[in-house]
């Protein structure tokens, strides 16, 4: 089940968040102090066994909080098999896929809503349900004679409904053993108990629970469905050497009393889940630690499959973690240094290496651990600043880490780094101000609309070093245009034939190329350029993605001249690479790879094979090559680094291999751009700015 929209009311500093669109992989980003924590905390509300504090209702709401609001609600979208278990349960009604879960300021109770389905709210005896059932075992015991019933305990079917399988069927056999020494003489009563003993229908897993349909589909999602929001904000380090002593005291409730424990050993948790990811367990320790082999091999296969789980999140060379048994009880986590070339280097305790080092080790034991403990499947994971203090190169691990869990679950996190952005979809990247004035917490779906200075993380990320450029309008409308194209690849080949051709009809140095950061960031990117007073056109290829995002240009306001496709000849192109001739492009191709193909028996690609491939232009169908050869140790086929080469080689001036007709293409895509921009001015369209202008703020 996922969370598509939501919305906040009363709840600290948020009055009234507006209805949020979320999705799968969403970033918070804000100042600090903007409620990005408090948006996280408030989601939390729709766990089934949350409780509200009166603290946390907004003080400034005295008189709405008198009448019931909705403090929290979400919009759920259910997944095929989540449809079908209902479908299952509930065969009478239509298919239930989406589903309102809210909690109000009156009702401790999370409560649902199943919008545009007609659901009964009348008593329905036909119910499989557990009241059901028991009110059928009661009746059933009416008809048996009175010197038995009179004997048997019927607790069991008039309590509430058990809470899981173990009660259920702990509860039945009692009552069943109860039955058959009560009713050992009558063979006939005993019969007719089995027979309703071994329907199937009589099984828990088959039992729902509620006298009518709709409080029966509600204790259904309450029990089976109902989504799961998983808090992380904690995260503590953990040092060099562990005192198992202390740590089995700890886990015993025993603390101790010493200002050096209070202060240091809060990491219990962070220990718990270090041997949890080594699968050690504490007493199988303690049982073989006087046999010196025994504790060796224990330790050794602990450590290693510590290692293994850790490295995926680390960026880097890999590192290795050892886990040894000192004397006086003591547990000392070592960390090795293990290099591209198998040479391990840097062996230490932890607590030698820097805070750095040691908090993201901490962090990625602590989040891996618990997301693993909890086995987060279909789980809504909340993480308040999960990249704090790390450096760019891991806040790129984490961001891994981030994504495969995506997979399975959906993530929901606020960051202040714009190394921890990398999707910038709208509903994927929320921005969320605060107004001084009224202390209200506001969040931007339109996330190019909010202040300047709260995004000034995402621009870093969208087009890092251009940030300045773009704020300042009185820069954007006395510069050159500027075209926004979709890849590094595309701004180098632009740049570079232009130098090349050197033919003054056509020249691009009229122009601002600008690459945006990837294909998503192509959108934001034209529309903060345009805001801030610049002439912008956008450079796409012809595929599904560059369409969609032609069409949301024209949504937000661009001209359709605006937006150029690669053509040739009439001809759409999937990418800039198909203006070069093929023999040209595989020479490239076939010089920077020239070891590699050698050594699998190829002098050359040839234009035959890569045309065979039948793919939608010729980085497709190399891309098609290296797949077929993956085994073979290809990895995936580079054609940044094609571009790089042809790019050198003009520069050098070495470019006989490039044909005469390669660049009688490319003069025809310059001729499309200048053909563009003259279209643009000569029908005088002219922006009108003022609107996008954001009103002076008093201080």
């Amino acid at each position: 089940m996922r969370l598509r929209k939501f919305r906040v009311r009363a709840y600290r500093c948020i009055h009234d968040s507006g209805e949020i669109t979320v999705g799968d992989l969403a970033a918070f980003v804000g100042r600090n102090e903007s409620g990005k924590t408090t948006i996280l905390q408030a989601l939390t509300l729709l766990n089934k066994d949350e409780v509200i504090s009166e603290l946390d209702l907004c003080d400034e709401m005295f008189e709405e909080l008198k009448e019931e609001i909705r403090l929290a609600e979400g919009d759920f979208e259910l997944n095929q098999r989540e449809t079908n278990m209902v479908k299952e349960k509930f065969p009478n009604l239509p298919e239930v896929k989406k589903i309102k879960i809210f909690r109000t300021n009156k009702k401790q109770e999370v409560q649902y809503e199943f919008e545009n389905i007609k659901i009964s709210e009348k008593s329905d005896g036909s119910l499989n349900s557990w009241e059901n059932f028991s009110k059928r075992m009661l009746e059933f015991l009416e008809t048996i004679p009175n010197h038995l019933r009179i004997q048997i305990n019927t607790k069991f079917f008039e309590d509430p409904a058990p809470k899981n399988q173990l009660e259920f069927d702990t509860g039945l056999s009692e009552f069943s053993n109860q039955f058959h020494v009560v009713a050992i003489q009558d063979t006939k009563v005993i019969e007719e108990w089995e027979k309703i003993y071994a329907k199937p229908e009589n099984q828990f897993s088959n039992l729902l629970s509620g006298g009518s349909e709709k409080l029966a589909l509600e204790n259904f999602f309450s029990t089976q469905l109902h989504p799961r929001f998983v808090y992380f904000s904690d995260y503590k380090k953990i040092y060099g050497n562990i005192n198992l002593n202390e740590y089995i005291r700890d886990e015993k409730r025993e603390r101790g009393e010493s200002i050096e424990y209070i202060e240091e050993f809060d990491k219990a948790e962070t220990v718990r889940n270090l041997f949890y990811l080594a699968e050690l367990d504490i007493n199988e320790l303690e049982a073989v630690r006087d046999s010196p082999s025994r504790c060796i091999k224990l330790l050794n296969t602990a450590s290693n499959r510590l290692t293994k789980k850790l490295n995926p999140a680390w960026k880097g060379d890999p590192i290795h973690v050892e886990l040894r048994y000192n004397p006086g009880n003591i547990m000392s986590v070592v960390i090795s240094d293990v290099h591209r070339d198998g040479t391990v280097t840097n062996t230490g305790l932890l607590n030698r290496r820097a805070e750095g080092f040691k908090w993201t080790f901490s962090f990625i034991v602590n989040f891996a651990a618990e997301t693993q403990r909890a086995e987060l499947k279909e789980a809504i994971l909340l993480l308040d600043e999960p990249a704090r203090n790390l450096h760019p190169t891991q806040q790129r691990g984490i961001s891994d880490l981030l994504k495969n869990l995506a997979g399975s679950n959906q993530v929901l996190y606020a960051t202040h780094s714009p190394f921890m952005i990398f999707d910038y979809s709208p509903g994927n990247l929320l921005v969320v101000e605060l107004d001084k004035r009224k202390h209200l917490s506001r969040i931007f779906y339109d996330y190019w609309n909010a202040d300047d200075k709260t995004l000034t993380p995402i621009l870093y990320g969208l087009a890092r070093g251009l940030v300045d450029s773009i704020v300042d309008r009185e820069i954007g409308r006395n510069s050159r245009p500027v075209i926004i194209v979709e890849t590094m690849s595309d701004s180098m080949y632009l740049n570079s034939f232009d130098k090349f051709l050197q033919d003054p009809n056509i020249s691009m140095n009229p122009l601002n190329v600008v690459s945006a950061f990837n294909k998503n960031a192509v959108l934001p990117l034209a529309i903060f350029y345009r805001n801030h007073g610049y002439n912008t056109f956008v450079l796409l290829d012809n595929t599904e993605e560059s369409k969609q995002i032609s069409s949301q240009l024209v949504a937000n306001e661009f001209s359709p001249i605006q937006t150029i496709i690669f053509e040739k000849d009439g001809k759409l192109l999937e990418s800039i690479e198909d203006y070069l001739v093929l023999e040209d492009y595989l020479y490239a191709v076939n010089q920077t790879y020239e070891i590699k193909l050698r050594q699998e028996g190829y002098s050359n690609l040839t234009p035959e094979l890569v045309i065979s491939k039948k793919k939608k232009g010729v980085v497709e169908d190399l891309k098609s090559i290296w797949e077929e050869h993956k085994d073979d140790d290809w990895n995936e086929f580079d054609n940044e680094e094609i571009t790089r080469y042809i790019c050198e080689k003009i520069t050098l001036g070495e470019t006989d291999f490039l044909s005469d007709k390669t660049k009688d293409q490319f003069r025809s895509l310059y001729r499309l751009i200048a053909e563009r921009i003259r279209q643009y001015q000569n029908a005088g369209i002219r922006t009108d700015l003022d609107k996008f202008r954001k009103p002076q703020k008093s201080d």
